[in-house]
């Protein structure tokens, strides 16, 4: 029998599916994406109603943020982003996938419930932050410094930094921590562990981004991209970076890191 605070396994997939379905209307999550997040969703509300509400408030916040300033966004990382706002399987497995294991390993192994809960909250926390300071940044941010050359690079490019988008980040870490335990997923203690996750996390993701990630050129535009095929029409080529490590799975390294570092920080203490 489920405990008070879960919900068997059909009602969690129905509201989960619920929610899911919302978010595709909301053109906030591709067809897949819908999929995937029902999945994500459902195996945290089977874990716990706070493991689930911490999912729905971190996709709220991160779709709002994606939400605000869109067109401006969109028109300042025309031709170098890879994919649209509406976050498909991939992005939302990225993001969310961590955090579903830990859900799943609360599920299975109850006695390493603490431990699982607190390393899944320090990975979404990290999404979050980078999350935030990717849609500030681009919005809000200026013109942000790459941090493989320390020069000036066209928003939208990963691996690079602006004052708005750390402060994003910083601001998102603490907020999603805080969370985390007004909730009940993690106790009040944990907050700076989370925090200190999530900034740890997000920057660990810019910097593989600069250092590691894939990088295109499109030779008709001019332009650096991570786009396989340019906006313009023609394909392009890669000139940097390892192949195939896009930034999907730079966030799920991001992701991961968050969820490690909180378990150091706590069992070094």
């Amino acid at each position: 029998m489920p405990q008070a605070n879960t919900l068997p396994f059909l009602a969690a997939m129905l509201a989960a599916s619920a929610v899911a379905g919302v978010a595709w209307r909301a053109k906030s999550l591709t067809g897949s994406g819908a999929f995937a997040a029902a999945g994500v969703g459902t195996m945290a509300l089977v874990a716990g109603i706070p493991w689930g509400a911490l999912l729905i408030g971190w996709f709220v916040l991160t779709a709002a943020a994606s939400r605000a300033g869109r067109a401006q966004k969109a028109a300042r990382t025309a031709g170098i982003v890879a994919k649209p706002a509406a976050r498909d399987a991939w992005q939302v497995l990225a993001n969310g996938g961590v955090f579903a294991l830990g859900a799943a390993v609360a599920v299975a192994a109850p006695a390493w419930a603490p431990t699982a809960a607190l390393a899944a909250a320090g990975a979404l926390t990290a999404a979050g932050a980078d999350t935030l300071a990717t849609e500030f940044g681009t919005w809000w941010g200026g013109t942000p410094w790459s941090l493989r050359n320390a020069r000036r690079v066209p928003p939208g490019t990963s691996g690079a930094m602006s004052t708005v988008g750390t402060m994003a980040m910083i601001v998102g870490a603490v907020l999603l921590g805080a969370a985390a335990a007004a909730l009940g997923l993690v106790p009040g203690s944990a907050v700076p562990v989370l925090a200190l996750a999530g900034i740890t996390g997000a920057f660990t993701d810019t910097v593989i981004g600069a250092a590691a990630q894939e990088r295109r050129w499109c030779a008709l535009c001019a332009m650096d991209t991570e786009q396989s095929v340019h906006a313009c029409g023609k394909p392009t080529v890669r000139v940097g970076g390892w192949g195939r490590l896009d930034n999907d799975v730079v966030n799920l390294v991001g992701s991961l890191t968050g969820a490690l570092m909180a378990l150091m920080i706590e069992f070094a203490a």
